[in-house]
């Protein structure tokens, strides 16, 4: 009988997982006895355990020794982790067990429908997905199979599937967080990041994860100054921007102030992303996948193809004006606290084809990573994705970026904004009733 509290945890875990795992598709890659082994191990621990009794699920592109790193394909599914990704070991060190691997898109490229290990469901709703490449790390969470998990994003995908999925997704400064152990997509772009119902468990697992110790008391809006940005991105739908407008009441009732501020070619900028990721993941994976293209889906196939025609010049050029970009949006951002935006277009895209409503029309969710969410990657500022609504019975999220290496800061802020739209809707119910 389990009887310590890694062990309890665990077994809670477990028990979930084996009740709705089938039908979610969230958890690709599981061994019971490996969570119960580490529980014991952090059981047994005398040292100091912040993150004790949680438990979370890491994408199946994040080492954890002893499990298939497959990265949601076939072209990998003879890998076996011989030893923890560093975030892994930073995570357990604070006394947190993952009890196994996410489902995610074919190599972080493919479509939602993953032809070895199936399309992941939003635990929200049946008819709809998750909305990018973090898929089953998301649906873990959402499903309760877990307290956190551990994603990658390198134009979004901790965002947008946080939004789907009514979590907190956070995006860290480019090179904050270590990415050993992780199978790479395209390594200038490339960041690992958490997931999770609360802003306050982002905070302790980030703090887990860089040595630092979260802040003592629980910052507020007060004072603080957010950037609205100028043309960043195209049209919304009607239930996002009124997630927008919630969150600037609520930042400007806490004594908070908006302010509005241009960034310059938001189109330039997306183009440069899009040609940097495609041209990163061909150098990286062209020649394996051309040694054993049957291991892998049409979608995968249908990138590369795409990508190989990101030309190297193309390539120096996209670089060039990310740099250019960079010096202005490091200087826009000196002047405030953060930025608020929104995260994606429309709400949670429908399973059937990945799109989402805007207004009347449907567009596809993931492709408008680049203009909603893929500006934090090339900049290599942190994001975090921060639920606000529900419309539809389905969550509307908006999204909130910082400066370089503010990234506690940031996280602080998405705890307090979240607090804040809290507050706000109780007081709303009380009215009402």
């Amino acid at each position: 009988m389990a009887d310590g509290v890694a062990a309890r945890s665990v077994e809670t875990s477990l028990a979930a997982v084996a009740r709705d795992n089938d039908r979610l598709r969230a958890i690709n890659h599981l061994d019971p006895a490996d969570p119960r082994r580490r529980a014991s191990s952090v059981d047994d621990s005398k040292s100091a355990r912040p993150l004790l009794g949680l438990t979370f699920v890491a994408k199946d592109l994040i080492d954890v020794a002893g499990l298939p790193s497959t990265c949601g394909s076939k072209l990998f599914d003879a890998t076996v982790a011989t030893e923890d990704a560093h975030c892994i070991r930073a995570l357990e060190a604070s006394g947190a067990v993952v009890i196994g691997k996410a489902n995610m898109h074919e190599l972080a490229v493919g479509g939602a429908r993953n032809p070895w290990f199936g399309q992941v469901i939003n635990p929200l709703s049946a008819e709809h997905g998750t909305g990018g490449t973090s898929s089953g790390s998301v649906a873990a969470v959402a499903a309760g199979f877990c307290d956190f998990a551990l994603g990658t994003d390198s134009g979004g995908s901790n965002r947008s599937t946080a939004a789907a999925t009514g979590l907190f997704g956070f995006k860290p400064t480019n090179g904050a967080l270590s990415v050993d152990g992780i199978a790479p997509l395209a390594p200038s772009l490339d960041t690992v990041g958490l997931l999770a119902r609360d802003g306050s468990v982002l905070a302790k697992a980030f703090a887990a994860l860089t040595g630092q110790k979260p802040a003592a008391a629980k910052p507020t809006l007060a004072g603080k100054v957010f950037a609205r940005p100028i043309a960043l991105h195209g049209p919304v739908d009607p239930a996002v921007q009124a997630a927008l407008q919630r969150a600037a009441d609520a930042i400007r009732s806490a004594g908070g102030k908006i302010v509005d501020i241009d960034f310059g070619d938001a189109a330039g900028l997306a183009q440069a992303g899009r040609d940097i990721l495609r041209h990163e993941f061909s150098c990286h994976y062209r020649q394996v996948i051309a040694s054993r293209s049957d291991r892998v889906g049409k979608d995968v196939q249908a990138f590369l193809a795409a990508a190989a025609e990101v030309s190297a010049a193309q390539y120096e050029d996209a670089i060039a004006t990310v740099e250019d970009h960079r010096g202005r949006w490091h200087e826009q951002l000196l002047t405030v606290d953060a930025m608020l935006s929104p995260a994606t277009p429309g709400l949670a895209p429908r399973l059937s084809d990945e799109h989402t409503k805007v207004g009347d029309r449907w567009v596809p969710y993931g492709a408008s990573g680049a203009e909603f969410r893929m500006w934090a990657n090339t900049i290599g500022i942190p994001a975090v994705a921060v639920p606000v609504a529900r419309s539809g019975g389905l969550p509307a999220s908006v999204q909130i970026a910082a400066r370089r290496n503010a990234d506690g800061l940031l996280i602080d802020l998405s705890a307090a904004l979240g607090r804040e739209i809290q507050k706000q809707r109780a007081a709303t119910d009380r009215e009402a009733i």
